[in-house]
């Protein structure tokens, strides 16, 4: 009964040990992080969330023993921490900054629609939100290969809208540097005095921009008027800004990884910030990810934005790979000491000689 008790007791500790791993990994860690993101009360801005490079992974290039354990961690990661993003930054505007998908430029027909079933439910939002969708290299080609015609299309097809969006005061031009595509703007976007504006113009592009400098991109400018960019594709988040009166890059910011303060930004001084947002994929090569959120004030002509940062999932793998060694070393531990408790042998006490006497006198 003893022995039981033992047994018993060692296989509750074992169980609880994975339970808080189970715990920790896939619920408190989330929680935890949030607590840490910037976020603030606003009734006069339009909250706008940004999605960079989330690459769900195919089933081409993650053609391996397991693979479809990758794929589902990789997806359940996005999940969980775009629908704590969504729901405690309660946006206005969802933009995806392309990438959506890692093999979207080499997938067929079947393989695409089933890669934006996962898409489209990995980022569920609600339909008063304006969700915005931009086309990168990994979905129709451009970086290594030429951009498909037919591809190009598809994407276009499959996320149908303008190119060119407004949300109350703010308009989001949808750039393409991989096609070389500018959309044609309002006739709004050509006020040139910053200070008189009551609109704001926001470039939306996969591709950074101010960074690499040419024709392109001095024809964006001429054309869209902008006062703030959004790009994605580098996988870091930077801050980069240009003094349109020189024509020069006045400041270059890299934001710190997990620091998360409100960076405020004047779009009445004649600069053009760019933001680079970084990946929200674990699987980019990149220990630190997160999802971008800006709140545009219009009225007051400022911009303040963040780095949603999200907790690292090859910490959380570790954690479980330390928990199962622990274990097994400790079911190992058990089995031995299970094992040699059943061959031990147990013996009599012999009797004393003065016993001997006692009987036989008796």
């Amino acid at each position: 009964m003893l022995r039981r008790n033992r047994l018993k007791h060692k296989m509750i500790c074992i169980g609880t040990i994975i339970f808080a791993a189970i715990i920790y990994n896939e619920f408190l860690v989330y929680e935890i992080q949030r607590f840490k993101w910037a976020l603030r009360d606003c009734t006069e801005c339009v909250k706008v969330l940004l999605v960079a490079d989330p690459q769900i992974l195919g089933e081409r290039n993650e053609n391996y023993i397991g693979s479809w354990i990758a794929r589902g961690d990789s997806d359940r990661y996005l999940e969980k921490t775009f629908s704590r993003a969504l729901k405690y930054s309660q946006p206005d505007v969802v933009v995806f900054l392309g990438d959506l998908m890692d093999e979207g430029h080499i997938a067929n027909a079947e393989k695409f629609e089933k890669y934006k079933k996962r898409f489209d439910a990995i980022f569920q939002t609600s339909d008063n939100i304006m969700k915005i969708y931009l086309p990168g290299d990994n979905d129709i080609g451009g970086e290594e290969d030429k951009v498909s015609t037919n591809i190009h299309n598809r994407f276009h097809f499959a996320y149908a809208q303008p190119d060119v969006l407004v949300y109350q005061r703010v308009t989001f031009f949808k750039v393409n540097r991989l096609t070389h595509f500018i959309p044609e703007a309002p006739k709004d976007a050509f006020l040139n005095d910053y200070t008189e504006r009551n609109t704001t113009n926001v470039i939306l592009s996969h591709m950074p921009l101010l960074f690499m400098p040419g024709s392109f991109v001095q024809n964006v400018i001429k054309e869209l008027s902008p006062q703030i960019i959004f790009t994605a594709h580098e996988h870091k988040a930077l801050r980069i800004g240009l003094d349109t009166a020189t024509d020069q890059l006045s400041e270059v910011w890299i934001l710190p990884p997990h620091e998360t303060p409100l960076y405020q930004l004047r779009m009445d001084v004649g600069d053009i910030h760019e933001v680079q947002i970084p990946t929200c994929s674990y699987r980019m090569g990149t220990s630190d990810m997160g999802y971008g959120l800006a709140y545009i004030d219009t009225q007051e002509k400022v911009m303040e934005f963040t780095i949603l940062w999200l907790p690292n999932r090859f910490t959380q793998l570790s954690i479980y790979i330390f928990v199962l060694i622990l274990v097994a070393l400790l079911l190992i531990c058990i089995c031995l000491c299970s094992f040699c408790s059943k061959t031990h042998t147990t013996y009599n006490r012999i009797p004393t000689i003065s016993q001997y006497r006692y009987s036989f006198t008796t």
